[in-house]
């Protein structure tokens, strides 16, 4: 992996390795001009995001967030493609400009995702809490924050599997006292517990009276 701190991080760097991260910096505000998740971002706002965010590169597929694990930071993807994956299966493919891990920090929740790039990438990330900092001073990455999380959301949500309907469920409801007290002795002297005899008489009562099929 190459980290590379840029301008703002970089006490006790050369004057070429300044000019370096000098040039990255100006590169990467360039790229997420390109964005339409950054569309409503002044310069001066790109500019404070890029100095306080860490840029990071890999060649291989690389693994930004784990599911059900602590938020410490998100990403922004600049470059490369990211697999979302929810246990072992892929629910989506993210592209350059996507913001990566900021519902969990907002939240203070679990990651609900893993999210790997597919090969070589490059991303900007953001430590936690520099986000909390960024969020107070630059209204544009809240308002696009919150876009992010919404569609985010929409997607974990709808690949999450949905709760099976119970088999059994407990029953409550408001009859005479004397009628419970009947059925219990009818069901004793039938050899059945409360719970056999009730199913066996509402399955025979919605026979006899239930929509005929």
């Amino acid at each position: 992996m190459v980290a590379i701190r840029n301008v703002g991080k970089g006490r006790g760097k050369s004057p070429t390795e300044q000019d370096e991260a000098q040039l990255r910096a100006a590169r990467d505000v360039r790229r997420l001009r390109e964005f339409s998740t950054f569309d409503k971002f002044s310069d001066h706002e790109l500019q404070r995001l890029v100095r306080t965010a860490r840029h990071e590169s890999r060649s291989t597929p690389w693994p930004l967030i784990h599911e059900r694990t602590p938020s410490d930071a998100c990403y922004v993807l600049l470059t490369g493609e990211a697999g979302v994956y929810v246990g072992r299966d892929l629910i989506a493919t993210l592209g350059p400009g996507e913001v990566i891990g900021e519902s969990a920090i907002r939240s203070g929740k679990l990651r609900s995702a893993t999210v790997t790039t597919t090969g070589p990438a490059e991303a900007l990330r953001i430590d936690r809490d520099d986000l909390a900092g960024l969020l107070d001073e630059l209204p544009s990455l809240r308002e696009a924050m919150d876009a992010t999380v919404a569609r985010h959301t929409s997607v974990t949500s709808a690949a999450q599997p949905a709760d099976p309907e119970p088999k059994r469920t407990r029953l409550t409801t408001s009859v005479p006292a004397e009628l419970v007290t009947r059925f219990e002795q009818a069901a004793g002297q039938a050899g059945l517990t409360v719970a056999a005899a009730l199913e066996e008489a509402l399955t025979n009562w919605i026979g006899d009276n239930g929509p005929r099929h």
